[in-house]
């Protein structure tokens, strides 16, 4: 069974260590900007959704743990956007060992009963073409393509 709770400050800031490199990476390698480059855009990103750190209205981040092995397995990240009432889904991540395993199915279910609870009518995600296996999970638990971002390397 799966639990999820709710970050601490300490946890934030280690959540922010990690985020801002691993995702300046995938920008890097997607987006062809210089590594440096990538970073920069990652930080203000970052900085620019928890405007109020961890307090920040809306956003919600949580370690995912399997409480039948007492064993934290993840990290998940969404906000909600009472406006429109819709919920975005920012950052999914199952460690390795924890892959393939019906980790983010069981996830993204409870999320959904999460978001659904708070109001909203639906629940959007971006997503790296390059990641195939959640592609994959997405379509699979139902979620459809509202656009495509697409470059060309000139």
């Amino acid at each position: 069974m799966i639990k999820l709770e709710k970050f601490n400050n300490q946890e934030f800031e280690k959540y922010l260590d990690f985020m801002i490199p691993n995702y300046a990476k995938e920008i890097s390698s997607n987006y062809t900007l210089s590594l440096d480059k990538a970073i920069e855009e990652s930080e203000m990103m970052m900085k620019g959704i928890f405007s109020n750190g961890l307090s920040t209205e809306g956003q919600f981040l949580y370690n995912i743990w399997d409480t039948d092995v007492k064993t934290k397995i993840g990290i998940l990240w969404y906000s909600v956007n009472t406006e429109i009432d819709r919920a975005y889904l920012y950052h999914i991540y199952i460690e390795e060992a924890f892959r393939r395993k019906g980790y983010g199915t069981r996830v993204l279910e409870e999320l959904q009963i999460r978001v659904k609870e708070l109001g909203m009518n639906s629940l959007a995600l971006s997503v790296f073409g390059s990641n195939d296996a959640a592609v994959n999970l997405y379509k699979k638990l139902g979620y459809t393509t509202s656009s495509i971002s697409m470059h060309k390397i000139i």
